[in-house]
């Protein structure tokens, strides 16, 4: 039997791509590519560099830097076919070779905020080769890292040593949600429940989605079983990688703060109970997750002045690390003990509780983006007491608001009639509400009973109308 396997395309990055080649034609051109790990940057890098003189360079942090730079030396000797008697084994003698280098070349130096840890000396040394780089020099330097922070202390702030360097500072996002289905669609993915469920769990990180190609998964449950509840799934030590790769003897730490805000504990305190961290201590752990890896938001309500807000609350916005969170760190015991069943059990019966969340940031960044012209200020809302609306928008300019309540489920007319009349009641402790003409909604999977409660003069959306599909 013959079994043919689609390699995945590359996908969704035309934009990026443009921008990379105009910078190509303009050389010497220095472009830093930046974003979250397994967004795609490297493939990004790899896609351009096709059919052009290139190089690419990996700082590994667990490398001395002569080891890295002897191995820099023999891929740029062989890449640029440089003759014997040059030399390019330590870092001014590799920075001299490229900066002079008079032939059209590509170099990609990938997670060059390692340089801090192995070499800072590397990094101010690249800013004076390149301040008096050849005037016949032809490279473009692409340099890439997935420590943002990092990236930025190097790079954007005013005083980084390679501060306005960069011709251009480009940060990949995560792909959306409807990037994503037309990706699971091509790939065979039809049903609107399968690739809602594989968005809950991979969100818009492609390198999740190219696994899932690659293991010839399914759909959700086998995508499951076969990256993730086996012994030799390859994202089952994923999150722990990631965070020992970081944080090294502290990662136990950043697991029970990640594990901790998966479970719903968003303010500090309540991450301080779980996490056994002091409130105060936990700021530093918290720039490292917001900052240095990307996966974690501090949001404060919509109506609150940002910095002095003492409302705030703290969210995952990777998906897996949030999967990762909830269902394996709290039994990892178990996990490290192959007892998967008992997992997927887990999965199965609580998956609809973990999602309501998921779904709530999905639809609120789609409908924000519906919205947005109508109510440039769009967000959540919640107060002390315990009262919450999931999406208010507020246009102070003609003087209006509108307040959105979000279901993961299928809502009978009483049922979506009655989150409504709830709404209506939490939208009084809004501060400045009183003196709004404000309106009401709600969003669905489904809702029963939907001409008549807009008949009414409220507002309806079901998943289907932000996601484009009858």
């Amino acid at each position: 039997m013959i079994i043919y396997i689609m390699i995945m395309k590359f996908y969704n990055r035309e934009r990026e791509l443009e921008l990379l080649d105009m910078l190509y034609k303009s050389r010497p051109s220095l472009l830093v590519v930046t974003g979250k790990r397994r967004v795609g940057k490297t493939e990004l890098i790899k896609q351009f560099m096709k059919n052009k003189k290139s190089l690419y360079f990996f700082v590994d942090s667990n490398k001395s830097i002569d080891i890295l730079m002897s191995e820099f030396n023999d891929l740029l000797k062989d890449g640029l076919r440089l003759p014997d008697y040059v030399q390019a084994n330590n870092t001014k003698t590799f920075l001299d070779v490229l900066t002079t280098y008079e032939g059209d070349v590509v170099v990609a130096i990938d997670e060059f905020q390692r340089f801090l840890k192995v070499d800072p000396s590397f990094i101010t040394q690249l800013q004076k080769h390149w301040d008096m780089q050849s005037d016949e020099c032809r490279l473009f330097l692409i340099i890439s890292g997935s420590s943002i922070g990092m990236i930025r202390k190097i790079f954007i702030e005013e005083k980084a040593p390679l501060f306005k360097r960069a011709d251009n500072i480009l940060t990949l996002k995560p792909f959306t949600i409807h990037e994503v289905f037309n990706m699971l669609e091509d790939i065979g993915i039809k049903d609107l429940d399968e690739k809602l469920n594989l968005y809950f769990l991979f969100g818009g990180t492609i390198y999740y989605y190219r696994l899932f190609e690659k293991y010839q998964c399914t759909g959700f449950a086998d995508a499951l079983e076969k990256l993730i509840f086996n012994e030799f799934a390859p994202l089952g030590n994923e999150v722990r990688d990631v965070l020992i790769e970081e944080f090294g003897k502290e990662h136990a730490t950043y697991y029970e703060i990640v594990s901790a805000i998966s479970r719903g504990r968003c303010s500090l305190s309540e991450i301080s109970d779980m996490s056994h961290v002091s409130a105060n201590s936990l700021p530093p752990y918290f720039y490292d997750l917001i900052d240095l890896l990307g996966i974690v938001e501090h949001r404060i309500p919509i109506t609150d002045i940002p910095k002095k807000s003492k409302k705030g609350r703290y969210f995952l916005k990777d998906n897996f690390f949030r999967f990762y969170g909830y269902f394996i760190y709290p039994m990892l015991s178990q996990y490290m003990a192959g007892n998967y069943a008992t997992l997927m059990e887990k999965v199965t019966k609580d998956w609809n509780h973990f999602t309501g969340r998921i779904f709530e940031d999905v639809c609120r960044d789609l409908i924000a983006k519906e919205l947005i012209d109508e109510y440039p200020k769009i967000g959540s809302w919640w107060n002390r007491k315990g009262d919450e609306i999931d999406v208010v928008g507020i246009n102070a300019e003609e003087n209006k608001m509108l307040a959105i309540e979000i279901k993961n489920m299928e809502l009978s007319e009483r049922s979506a009639r009655n989150i409504l009349r709830s709404t209506v009641e939490k939208v009084r402790f809004i501060k400045g509400s009183s003196t709004m003409q404000v309106s009401v909604g709600v969003i669905a999977r489904k809702v029963h009973g939907r001409k008549s409660i807009e008949n009414d003069g409220f507002y309806v959306w079901e998943l289907g109308d932000l996601m484009g599909v009858k």
